[in-house]
């Protein structure tokens, strides 16, 4: 019993230890892509066409001149803003030549995170727009959503092509210049931290240590209630 007892401590210990050190490589993932992250934001903006890679360009600026598509909008839906539920309104802007770029114009709300009047949320149908590109991939179930706006839970180029009758642009622009409809909010970008993966790690060596110390007392320790006749 008291074997077992220092194999299993052993034994959960390596199990925390592996998982500790897992931690610390998403850590490293993590600051390694805020440096790309904080290196590409840092770059002079890009101009885009329909044969631009997308693995170079995502969170890259841009500027880009075209006419908005407010006949084919896309709502990203379930995107809470300081607690508030809403939606994301994507609209495509028509560039020269025909092809179009998806551009999140911002933050709307909406009680059910679904549904907005998009008539409140108008603005000059052409113009100038600044943004950062992202690659936005998701799982997203449209099925047979007739007509527009369509519901999704992300705005992924790839898989709303069909529902275009001009070609997309891989990746989405999230405007950052501010839009001249004082109700939509901008979106934020995603926040540049380490996340929680160091105290993850430091939570998962602690628990191996006690693992580890326990099953040493436990093997250390004497059996009681042994009875040695004289």
């Amino acid at each position: 019993m008291r074997f077992a007892a220092l194999v299993i401590g052993l034994l959960v210990a390596a199990v925390c230890a592996r998982l500790g050190m897992w931690q610390l490589d998403r850590l490293e993932q993590r600051r390694k892509l805020n440096a790309l992250v904080e290196s590409r934001i840092a770059e002079p903006p890009v101009e885009i066409g329909a044969q631009s890679p997308t693995d170079a360009l995502h969170y890259r600026l841009t500027t880009v001149h075209g006419a908005f598509d407010f006949e084919r909008q896309v709502l990203v839906v379930a995107r809470s803003y300081q607690g508030v539920p809403g939606v994301h309104i994507v609209t495509p802007l028509i560039m020269a030549g025909g092809s179009a770029a998806l551009v999140e114009r911002g933050w709307a709300p909406s009680p059910d995170g679904s549904t907005v009047d998009l008539a409140g949320y108008v603005e000059p149908d052409s113009g100038r727009v600044e943004g950062v590109l992202r690659v936005s991939a998701g799982d997203d179930n449209l099925g047979a959503e007739p007509g527009w706006p369509l519901h999704v839970r992300s705005a992924d180029p790839a898989q709303l092509a069909t529902r275009f009758p001009y070609p997309l642009f891989p990746l989405v622009i999230r405007r950052t210049s501010r839009s001249t409809n004082a109700e939509l909010r901008p979106i934020p970008l995603p926040q540049l931290t380490n996340g929680p993966h160091l105290s993850y790690a430091v939570q998962w060596f602690t628990f191996g240590t006690i693992a580890v110390v326990g099953g040493v007392i436990l093997f250390l320790r004497k059996p009681s209630g042994v009875n040695h006749m004289s």
